[in-house]
């Protein structure tokens, strides 16, 4: 689970009972409710809904009941996209954001958490059913929302991404969906007849929200489709996805697309639910690792992008020094932090910057950034540090210079930023050469690929483990770079073996 969501530490269903009496006449024993009724979990929602969020919502009894953790989730990981890659702002305070919530549905559970989360998100929310719209607009203006959530019946659309992106006066920040699962009704049915147990709650979800022409494949590749023509008037297409295999073949379809930029996200609610999302680009932002590759699966290891972040752990053995500062921190970090300086100095960048506010690169690794010594950030045009790009560029600039070239061709923009982290004594873990990616498990023990949707609901609210992809504490220093702009890895690839060999052969300069 998201490390900011409330409830990963799990719900007292008897004290939540006490304070809402709805809830109340549907305790079973004095810990629990029975999930397999469904207004016992409707109950439970409005409950969570109004107890942590201030939000009054009517449930329909023949519409979808949302679990609210798992929403959750995907609300603070899309948040964390949004930082994580916007673009860069003069002025300080939150983002000013716009998403779309395609099949926002009766509770219009994804604008009204959006909204009550962030201040300063406004969504569009569309829908096809009449029902679903009349529920939504009550929800929204019951929790005087108007302002902020704007309803739109797409029913007689054909297709999914509104035409409402294209006339919006500035680039919409994201797209989100929860799409129906099922390709048929009869899939839906003989789905829940070969599962080894019964659901772990009842399903209220009508036709439409859980069936849908070709499943949620086609209506997710639907949406790339649709995206090849909008482009980047959408910062971030994203949806949720009930299947792990339906993950493959979004992303294969993102890659016959050529989209290179994506991100795969997992979301884990309880001891058996697994959700995960896809997001794509059309810009150059790239999104740390810990967002963009979530999954551990290894059978999704080989459909997950390239890895952002590269991480160069620092020796504190071999006769390198080991004094502490006044602030009792080693006084190999001040050492490091100006090799970083110096190597940075040494090519053409257009901006290079540092100090010890966290980037916004770093704030969204939580547990990490809080051992954060300093961090900086900088941008080239292209490979501005190897030799044979310098000397290729000096070569135009000479052809330029006799008129044989009419132009200097422009280089695409590459984005970085680099962190220094504290550590626990000890020596550091052996350094690779390659891209520190974490061994992925082996072996694929994963849930069911598809849970009912309401399996969100199991009340034991397993925490998600910590990302595979985060330095791992307590294993001495290190310095961590990040790719945060760009189009092509091995400019990427290339700056992370340059600014380590600089790093590390300054440090062994410094023995003798």
């Amino acid at each position: 689970m998201h490390p900011k969501n409330v409830y990963k530490t799990g719900v007292s269903f008897a004290q939540l009972a006490k304070e809402y009496p709805g809830l109340a006449k549907c305790l079973k024993g004095t810990s629990s409710i029975d999930f397999h009724d469904p207004e016992s979990i409707r109950q439970l929602a409005k409950a969570l809904l109004k107890k942590e969020f201030k939000l009054e919502v009517d449930l329909p009894e023949d519409r979808l009941c949302p679990g609210v953790p798992n929403r959750l989730n995907y609300i603070l990981w899309l948040n964390d996209l949004l930082v994580d890659t916007h673009e860069e702002r003069s002025s300080p305070g939150p983002l000013q954001v716009t998403g779309i919530d395609i099949g926002t549905g009766a509770s219009a559970i994804y604008p009204l958490l959006g909204c009550a989360q962030f201040s300063t998100w406004h969504f569009l929310a569309t829908e096809i059913d009449a029902k679903s719209l009349a529920s939504a607009a009550t929800n929204i203006s019951q929790n005087s929302l108007e302002d902020r959530i704007t309803l739109l019946d797409v029913s007689s659309s054909s297709k999914i991404l509104p035409e409402e992106i294209t006339s919006h006066p500035q680039a919409i920040d994201f797209t989100m969906c929860n799409p129906p699962f099922y390709t048929s009704i009869n899939d839906m049915l003989s789905s829940a007849k070969t599962k080894a147990v019964p659901p772990l709650s009842a399903c209220t979800g009508s036709t439409t929200e859980m069936v849908t022409d070709g499943g949620e494949v086609a209506f997710v590749n639907r949406m790339v489709e649709e995206s090849l023509k909008l482009r980047e008037k959408v910062r971030w297409y994203t949806s949720m996805l009930g299947k792990r295999s339906s993950v493959e073949k979004v992303v294969e379809k993102l890659k016959e697309s050529g989209v290179g930029n994506y991100v795969v996200g997992e979301f884990v609610q309880g001891a058996k639910t697994k959700r995960w999302a896809v997001g794509w680009s059309f810009g150059d932002r790239r999104a740390g690792d810990h967002i963009s590759r979530q999954p551990t699966s290894h059978s999704l290891k080989s459909h997950l992008p390239f890895p952002t972040t590269f991480k160069i752990p620092l020796p504190t053995e071999a006769g390198l020094p080991t004094l502490l500062t006044e602030a009792g921190l080693p006084t190999l970090l001040p050492q490091v932090e100006e090799l970083i300086k110096k190597a940075c100095g040494e090519f053409p960048t257009e901006s290079f910057e540092w100090g010890s506010i966290p980037l916004p690169y770093f704030t969204t690794m939580y547990g990490t950034v809080e051992n954060l010594y300093s961090n900086g950030k900088g941008e080239t045009s292209g490979n501005t540090w190897a030799r044979a790009a310098r000397r290729r560029r000096k070569m135009l600039e000479k052809e330029a210079a006799e008129r044989r070239a009419t132009e200097i061709p422009t280089e695409p923009r590459f984005r970085f930023a680099a962190g220094i982290f504290i550590g626990s004594a000890g020596p550091a873990p052996a350094i690779k050469g390659n891209l520190n990616v974490q061994e992925e498990k082996k072996k694929d023990d994963e849930d069911p690929e598809l849970m009912d949707e309401t399996d969100a609901w199991d009340h034991d609210f397993i925490s998600l483990p910590a990302s595979s992809m985060e330095p791992e504490a307590g294993k001495g220093s290190y310095v961590l770079l990040r790719w945060t702009r760009g189009v092509d890895h091995v400019v990427w690839e290339s700056f992370c073996g340059m600014l380590r060999r600089k790093v590390l052969e300054g440090l062994a300069g410094a023995k003798t």
